[in-house]
């Protein structure tokens, strides 16, 4: 491994992935966002809940688990506790029984998985209310059965980092939730670069390009879409280039 980049081998909904950045970007990016959430948590004097949004593919739940990692070994931070907001996915026996409306058409939530109507908001609201109480368990999605574990996960830091496509959606539900996040981040991404990357995805998975390409047109790009363009302003924006580099971007301003 090269010097000037830091590599950490976690999990992703039960599958094993690389983290990877530069020893830059950790330095002028990650540890001065560690020192903000725990001057935010000394600040408040009560556990703290922060969200991090971004579109599909932009590698949120990657550097969730890296920012978890690096807060487990810093000296002067708090430690934070990564968990993703795929837990809260309503349970296969109910996307395959309820539906939805979109372009007219009655759609099963089965085939629209991953969509923001395919989360249970409410079941999240009420954890993150309970989170002022107390230590609570939270559900975990695995990849490997692509499905719920219920209360599979123990919330039991002072600060919880939740990430997300769908936190910071400017739709009602959501909007709802946002009182419970001390502080809010949106990583942003164009479009071109998460649509290269989420078909490789598939095609690593047996794919062929062409179905990968006609999947994405069909699924994910109107999910990354609404997730860029349909939200709520953040308090501090990162930015990712074509090449997935990470900046920070300062006070959110949506384009």
């Amino acid at each position: 491994m090269r010097e000037d980049v830091i590599s950490y081998q976690t999990q992703v909904n039960g599958f094993p992935v690389t983290a990877v950045y530069s020893r830059q970007t950790v330095e002028e990016v990650l540890v001065p966002l560690l020192q903000k959430f725990t001057a935010l948590w000394e600040e408040r004097g009560r556990r703290i809940v922060i969200f991090l949004a971004a579109p599909p593919a932009a590698g949120k739940s990657t550097l969730a688990l890296f920012l978890q990692h690096l807060s487990e070994m810093l000296p002067g931070v708090r430690p934070l506790q990564a968990v993703g907001l795929d837990g809260f996915h309503y349970p296969n026996r109910y996307l395959q029984t309820h539906t939805l409306l979109r372009d007219g058409a009655e759609v099963s939530l089965a085939d629209v998985k991953g969509c923001a109507e395919t989360f249970d908001v409410r079941a999240l609201g009420g954890k993150l209310f309970a989170l002022s109480r107390g230590d609570v368990r939270f559900p975990f999605y695995d990849r490997r059965i692509h499905d719920v574990v219920e209360d599979a996960v123990l919330v039991s830091r002072d600060i919880l980092l939740l990430e997300g496509n769908w936190l910071l959606l400017d739709e009602p539900c959501w909007i709802a939730l946002r009182p419970y996040a001390d502080l809010a981040i949106f990583l942003s991404c164009r479009e071109g670069p998460l649509r290269e990357r989420l078909i490789e995805r598939k095609v690593r998975g047996g794919m062929a390009r062409r179905k990968a390409e006609a999947f994405f047109e069909k699924s994910d790009a109107a999910n990354v879409r609404r997730v860029l363009t349909c939200r709520q302003p953040a308090d501090i924006t990162l930015s990712l280039a074509a090449d997935f580099s990470l900046t920070a971007g300062g006070e959110d301003a949506q384009t």
